[in-house]
């Protein structure tokens, strides 16, 4: 598998975490200390703010979720992709069918087994 590959995959282990509700999934993809900084919201570390972040979205929709990879910078053992997020999320409540978007760059580096494991995650939403 080549590099490129490898990072997607550890992207579609995240999405498919999230769409299947599965938030110990996701944490298993990140890195113990994972930073996310999301718009409009306070600067989070730790696999225990992924969950603290990701169970009430997850009980109040339902996900799916996608990323295309537009640029992949390999440092190593130390990689940083930037691309585009879409979904959608209908809410469970008000069956409201939510399509967020926007732009997104993750770091990943390799744990001692060699896995990708994500270390940092910033995003914005809105239009390409």
């Amino acid at each position: 598998m080549t590099e490129r590959e490898e990072i997607q995959a550890a992207i579609g282990e995240w999405n498919n975490g999230l769409d299947s509700g599965d938030t110990e999934r996701m944490v298993a993809s990140c890195h113990p200390d994972v930073m996310t900084v999301n718009e409009r919201q306070p600067v989070t570390i730790g696999t225990q703010a992924i969950r603290d972040k990701y169970n009430p979205r997850i009980a109040a929709a339902e996900i799916t979720s996608g990323y295309d990879i537009e640029d992949l910078q390999v440092y190593g053992d130390t990689a940083i992709v930037s691309g585009r997020f879409y979904g959608t999320m209908k809410m469970r409540d008000t069956g409201e069918v939510k399509k967020p978007e926007g732009r997104l760059v993750l770091g990943y580096k390799r744990d001692e087994n060699g896995a990708w494991k994500m270390f940092l995650d910033i995003d914005n939403n809105g239009p390409a």
